[in-house]
């Protein structure tokens, strides 16, 4: 069953009318500020229907003031209404929430609305769209409304020089402005830092100042070490593709991850536990806000990848380690010069040699001797 989104957004635009409908724009404003609504389908049938049954508005708001008073109500309403005369789209937008969840968020206790946080959630949300849609001479004016269904703030926009042609926004601006509405109202800084906190401050840590290939671990976990292994030896060639995200190391991705789990198993299982009990809290937060199960399911994908990436390339940061040890032991051992080569093993074969002679010196003065005192006791037993 589809959970009701804590916020909903609904967007539209009206491109400037004739000079009979001159007063469209400015009558808004009147309208989104009016203390009590009235019904009025005639004058607003082209605008939002279940506006109707508003029963209070608590006045308009713009990007600097909580409130305007007279003079700054005519002034917003001069703007709206030069922008139309030259020729700018209006935007509507109404950010509509579910009462409950405003009272998870606590936005919203018994029937008092924290009508501040509304008000600055809304300067986010709308700020972020228009510096994604780069409407860099727009200007916007806002207003909380209450009714028995939905609390929810209306919007309008218009721009005062420069002004496209097409009013239609990317889906991306428009949600962006709901992501801002939802972390304003329900920050989840702290909870989001300890899922990171997790992932980079405690495993990624441990196995970056521990490395696999421990003896420990060949006595202890030889399994770990014989994936670590099979890994290492099917790397490509290129050490530039040795990165989690690079397109060479699609292949071992699979076993990448396996190697993950079997380290977290071993190391982590108690923290690991808990890491998933607070991404399903987070999770469950994130279908309560958007009401988008694909989209809540895409975040748990995410988060889960961010820690599968980052334990590989820890894991392969050894293994180009391993591999830059190896390669100057070989060099070590194995001069570039051919006549040092030949020097060298000359030298080791005719220390051989020599070891080999000396000790078979050795054996036969001892043999002698051996020899030599066997014949002093022959002669004395024998009274010579």
């Amino acid at each position: 069953m589809r959970e009701t989104p804590g916020v909903v957004i609904k967007s539209k635009f009206k491109v400037p009318g004739t000079k009979k409908k001159s007063r469209r724009y400015t009558t808004y404003l009147d309208y989104i500020n009016r203390p009590d609504a009235k019904d009025s389908r005639e004058q607003f049938e082209t605008y939002h229907d279940y506006m109707e049954d508003e029963t209070k508005s608590s006045g308009l708001f713009t990007r600097e003031n909580d409130r305007l008073n007279d003079e700054k109500r005519r002034t917003v309403r001069d703007i709206f209404k030069h922008a139309q005369e030259n020729g700018s789209i209006l935007w509507q937008d109404v950010i509509s929430f579910d009462n409950a969840w405003l009272r998870e968020t606590g936005a919203l206790h018994d029937d008092l609305v924290d009508e501040k946080r509304l008000i600055q959630a809304t300067r986010n949300a709308v700020e972020a769209m228009l510096q994604k849609e780069k409407m860099v001479h727009a200007y916007w004016t806002g207003a909380v409304h209450y009714n028995t269904d939905n609390i929810h703030v209306h919007v309008a926009i218009v721009e005062t020089s420069h002004m496209r042609e097409r009013g239609r926004r990317k889906p991306k601006s428009i949600e962006l402005m709901k992501s801002r509405v939802i972390h304003s109202l329900a920050d989840r800084t702290k909870e989001q830092e300890k899922l990171n906190a997790f992932i980079r401050n405690e495993l990624v840590a441990h196995k970056r100042n521990r490395k696999i290939q421990t003896l420990s671990n060949r006595v202890l976990h030889p399994d770990l070490v014989r994936q670590f292994k099979d890994i290492y030896e099917r790397l490509p060639e290129d050490k530039r593709q040795w990165h989690y995200n690079m397109n060479g190391m699609q292949p071992l991705r699979e076993s990448l991850d396996r190697l993950t789990d079997r380290y977290i198993d071993t190391y982590f299982k108690q923290e690991f536990q808990a890491f998933n009990e607070r991404l399903e809290q987070e999770v469950s937060f994130h279908r309560r806000s958007y009401g988008d199960t694909e989209k809540t399911e895409r975040y748990r994908t995410t988060k889960r990848q961010d820690l599968y990436t980052r334990m590989g390339n820890a894991i392969l940061s050894e293994m180009r380690d391993l591999s830059k040890e190896q390669a100057a032991l070989v060099k070590s051992e194995a001069p570039k010069h051919p006549v040092r080569r030949t020097f060298k093993q000359q030298k080791i074969f005719n220390e051989s040699l020599y070891r080999i002679e000396r000790h078979m010196s050795d054996e036969f003065e001892h043999l002698k001797n051996q020899r030599a005192y066997e014949q002093l006791e022959r002669d004395i037993e024998y009274g010579k």
